[in-house]
């Protein structure tokens, strides 16, 4: 390896630190209550995830040190805080407040079922762990992701904090806000339990790292962008998980397509 190759302070290597910052940060709102703050920088830290990448080809910087700290601020920004995040919202839906939650820990006061519900959320960064190993790892992920990646994976988990505080924002008059049943605390701890096995699943996936602007090349790229527009215009917070879903639709469609082209070639 030459001594270009353990550059550390590059300028794609400094976005992705500031991607691992906004990682860190969300996870200190979240403890802090402040979800929403939280959940923007979750927001923030994809863009910063996207850009590091397309800086790095566009001006030619490649290296194994790069690579490796992308991994690492993947892991805290849409593994730890993901899963720290709906952490809290379950903890938030259960006792009303993190007060209540800190004491339950503090004196290990886990006596019914429901006191262990949180804990699901743990599942997400557990398998973002592997996952991050794994692309680091498959070869067959070059032009393609094999699973889910851990920014959409955060996309699809920031629809329940999201709602939590748009619901308890817009009822500050109410004692007792009325929330819907994906909010229910047993829901969201299955969800959070099962959902993550996508990002080990072997699904092939759309790559969203764009190489070039070219319609030709990224034509599925642009049509999941913009029928996304057109879906959180239309449902705003609840498009969050239908453009995940609509992600593995349409690269599923794309797989079918591109392998049929090759059997008529």
């Amino acid at each position: 390896m030459n001594e270009k190759g353990l550059k550390l302070f590059n300028l794609p290597n400094l976005i992705t630190a500031t991607n691992f910052l906004c990682g860190i940060l969300a996870i200190i709102f979240a403890f802090s209550g402040r979800i929403e703050w939280s959940s923007l920088l979750l927001v923030i830290a994809m863009i910063f995830d996207f850009f590091d990448g397309f800086i790095a080809r566009k001006l030619g910087i490649s290296s194994p040190i790069g690579k490796d700290l992308d991994s690492l601020a993947d892991l805290v920004s849409f593994g730890l805080a993901p899963g720290i995040l709906m952490f809290i919202v379950i903890e938030l839906r259960l006792n009303g407040n993190l007060g209540a939650t800190f004491l339950k820990f503090h004196n290990f006061q886990f006596h019914e079922f429901r006191d262990w519900l949180s804990l699901c959320a743990l599942s997400i960064p557990f398998f973002s762990l592997f996952r991050l190993a794994k692309f680091n790892n498959d070869t067959r992920q070059s032009d393609r992701f094999i699973g889910v990646p851990t920014p959409t994976s955060t996309i699809f988990f920031l629809f329940f904090p999201l709602l939590y505080w748009q619901i308890g924002f817009e009822n500050t008059t109410s004692f007792e806000p009325s929330y819907p049943w994906v909010l229910d605390p047993l829901v969201m701890a299955i969800t959070a339990l099962t959902f993550p096995l996508l990002l080990i699943s072997e699904i092939p996936l759309l790559s969203l790292k764009i190489k070039d602007f070219g319609v030709k090349n990224n034509r599925f790229q642009y049509l999941l962008l913009g029928i996304s527009l057109i879906t959180i215009f239309a449902f705003q917070i609840y498009a969050l998980p239908i453009i995940v879903i609509l992600y593995v639709t349409l690269s599923i469609i794309e797989y079918k397509t591109a392998k049929h082209h090759e059997i008529q070639s």
